[in-house]
């Protein structure tokens, strides 16, 4: 991978879309009144990010009003098709002119936030590799506690992984067909820690599977004691994602973290747990969530931020590797299965 001083940011989960909330058909404003009170963490967002994970969202309410849901999350694709012409990594084409393409605007990957309003029954399925054709390639299966698929982090759903979500996990799985062409990722993020749990045992029952469908948790946090609740990630679930070779993003905002000491505790946690075997601070990467966070920690409100505190936060080599390093190598896994470096 080219060099660049300073590194931009490679970024696993992004509301982007949302900026569009208050003037678009795309959304009811009614339901966004917060995203104006964010626009401010979009700042210089796309001089200072090389690729981001685009995520589809709608809110719980949004989607539930929706009479055809499938017809709504086509809006969003479409959307996002419309703002980022030629610069969305879906083979190994885009990988190719992306890494030559260093200093140029933000490129995109498409990811899709929650299935809960679209995958209702085994028949929805069908409709995944179609999907992915077109170009989604991150699938975060569950945001509510309305999910068929598994439990989610809502307080109160206590779900595991269910007998439906586990064929959506082998749909996924089934769609890298090709030995050296994409490969689709599923997100644990929005899990609760016992559908996780089955979902990694999924993974761990045939080492195959995670060559075939990458695991990643692309925003949120190792479980700490300012924020005790079923969305962060467990320490013991970490431990078995980072075995498997998971990228997990880290998040530099509340409800995650309320001071930046905090994130720093948790990147090292998280280092000093073994990744394929070795510990260090491979796998880890930073998924920002701006857009979708009501606020940000000083100092933290936008790219540029990030990446310098980042570069002051640690040495040279790991706070590349986290910038951007790591998030490249999931990057060329998934749109591409010969690696670049």
């Amino acid at each position: 991978m080219k060099s660049k001083t300073p590194p931009r940011l490679i970024d696993l989960h992004t509301d982007w879309i949302l900026q569009y909330a208050q003037e678009t058909t795309v959304f009811d404003p009614a339901l966004y009144p917060g995203v104006l009170g964010r626009l401010g963490q979009s700042e210089g967002y796309l001089q200072g990010t090389w690729v981001a994970i685009l995520s589809c969202y709608r809110k719980a309410e949004d989607w539930a009003s929706q009479t055809d849901p499938w017809g709504a999350l086509d809006a969003l694709l479409t959307r996002i098709e419309a703002e980022f012409p030629g610069r969305l990594l879906i083979g190994p084409e885009d990988l190719a002119r992306c890494l030559d393409d260093p200093e140029g605007l933000c490129w995109g990957l498409i990811g899709i936030e929650g299935f809960d309003a679209l995958v209702r029954g085994p028949e929805d399925l069908g409709r995944l590799p179609r999907l992915f054709e077109r170009g989604v390639r991150l699938f975060q299966p569950v945001y509510t506690a309305t999910s068929v698929l598994a439990g989610s982090s809502a307080p109160g759903d206590e779900r595991g992984l269910t007998d439906l979500g586990r064929t959506f996990l082998q749909t996924l799985a089934d769609l890298a067909a090709a030995p050296s062409g994409p490969r689709p990722v599923f997100d644990l993020a929005h899990l609760n820690p016992r559908a996780a749990s089955e979902v990694l045992a999924w993974f761990e029952a045939d080492p195959e599977r995670a060559a075939r469908l990458l695991p990643v948790y692309s925003h949120g946090t190792l479980w700490h004691a300012a924020y005790d609740s079923p969305r962060a990630i467990t320490l013991e679930n970490l431990t078995r994602l980072r075995a498997l070779g998971g990228v997990v993003g880290i998040s530099v905002s509340p409800p995650f973290f309320t001071a930046a000491d905090q994130i720093k505790a948790v990147i090292e946690t998280t280092a000093s747990i073994p990744f394929q075997g070795r510990p260090g601070p491979d796998g880890i990467a930073i998924g920002t969530d701006f857009l979708g966070v009501d606020q940000t920690l000083p100092r933290l409100g936008t790219v540029a931020e990030i990446v310098a505190w980042l570069t002051a936060s640690f040495d040279a080599d790991t706070a590349t590797a986290l910038i951007q390093g790591n998030a490249w190598g999931l990057l060329t896994r998934v749109v591409s299965a010969t690696p670049r470096d």
